[in-house]
């Protein structure tokens, strides 16, 4: 078995920057080899959900925007951040409704990713969602939000192609798929998907 316990040693640290989102730091580390260097870190005061929401027909959405920091347009699933001392699923719960107008009775945490562990902290829990009825959607003003209604085999095929780009999104419509095609997803997601993903081939 490897050694999992932690090689390092913090020997200081220095604050950069405070926001109601993030801490920027600078630790001093040591490693047990004896080797000192820096390590800068970027500490989530939140974290950032995603719901992969399917409907009776087996489609799912994807919600389209221009992202700031990174410069492009790009396509998503229900995306969205809580503090940390919240409960994520009411926070998914929040998201889903501002966003699509949906509301589902049924939920399945399917991971807590870790967005960049080299550099930050930051976990990202991922839901499916399904059982839902259509209520109108509430975004919040300051969105421009574009919605698309599709298959999900074509949200797989999306990620396969690059058209899904966000990490989250596609990380979490490829492990519903994965749970689908190894017979481990929920009775009730798996006979609405099944059919779509066997013509897929």
């Amino acid at each position: 078995m490897p050694d999992q316990s932690n090689p390092w040693t913090t020997l200081s640290t220095k604050h950069f920057y405070d926001s109601p989102y993030i801490d920027v730091e600078e630790d001093q580390v040591q490693h047990r080899s004896g080797r000192v260097h820096a390590y800068t870190a970027l500490r989530f005061r939140v974290f950032g959900i995603t719901v992969l929401p399917i409907d009776q027909d087996g489609c799912t959405y994807l919600i389209g925007q221009h992202r700031y920091v990174s410069g492009v347009y790009t396509w998503e699933l229900v995306r969205g951040a809580g503090p940390l001392n919240t409960d994520p699923l009411e926070t998914a719960r929040k998201e889903l409704l501002e966003e699509t107008g949906l509301v589902a009775e049924r939920w399945l945490e399917v991971f807590r990713l870790m967005a960049s562990p080299g550099i930050t902290d930051e976990r990202a829990p991922c839901f499916l969602a399904w059982n839902m009825t259509q209520h109108r959607a509430q975004p919040d003003p300051e969105e421009t939000l574009s919605r698309r209604r599709i298959h999900f085999a074509d949200a797989v095929a999306g990620c396969l192609s690059g058209e899904i780009v966000d990490g989250p999104s596609a990380a979490t419509i490829l492990a519903v798929y994965a749970l689908v095609l190894r017979g481990e997803a929920p009775p009730e997601v798996a006979e609405l998907l099944s059919p779509q993903l066997a013509s897929m081939g």
